[in-house]
């Protein structure tokens, strides 16, 4: 009977220490998604993107959010970059990216982080990777227009020139 009751409460733990488990390992219920307005542009533009964090508990709660962005290669800001969010919630952040004038072409990576601190410990963080693309427009060299602009006016000339004989 004692090996019983003894096995009996051996179980009752570990279903409790499960269930424990699972509810410290819960999804905290915030989210975040990065969305692209102008992720293509020209050296010396500036790059901007939607931010919307939301947040989702059952019980009634508020986080404070700040944004920022891991090793960032190239000034930023967001406006706005905290605020705080009740359950049910989603806010919008507006993330801009400068890139400088002497910025090569290429597609260049930025993670954007949500860091979540209220009843949630240790703070959440999220994590979301946006691309810049930074493309770039030639100006032809002077040279490379008044060539051909030149012969095509001396054809324009010699053909008009021989219409007229």
């Amino acid at each position: 009977m004692e090996n019983i009751k003894a096995c009996a409460i051996f179980v009752l733990l570990i279903i409790v220490g499960i269930g424990m488990v699972g509810t410290a390992a819960a999804d905290p219920g915030i989210t975040m998604e990065v969305t692209p307005i102008d992720n293509e542009v020209l050296p010396g533009e500036t790059a901007t993107y939607e931010v919307n964090v939301s947040y989702f508990m059952d019980y009634p709660a508020t986080e404070h959010v700040v944004l920022s962005i891991d090793n960032p290669i190239w000034s930023y800001s967001f406006n706005p970059a905290e605020f705080d969010i009740n359950t049910g919630e989603s806010k919008y952040s507006t993330l801009s990216i400068y890139v400088p004038s002497d910025a090569p072409p290429g597609t260049y990576n930025h993670t954007v982080n949500a860091t979540a601190t209220g009843l949630i410990i240790p703070p959440v963080i999220i994590t979301e990777r946006v691309t810049t693309t930074v493309e770039t427009t030639v100006i032809p060299e002077f040279s490379t227009i008044a060539i051909p602009a030149a012969a095509i006016f001396g054809l324009l000339f010699f053909i008009r020139r021989r219409a007229r004989k």
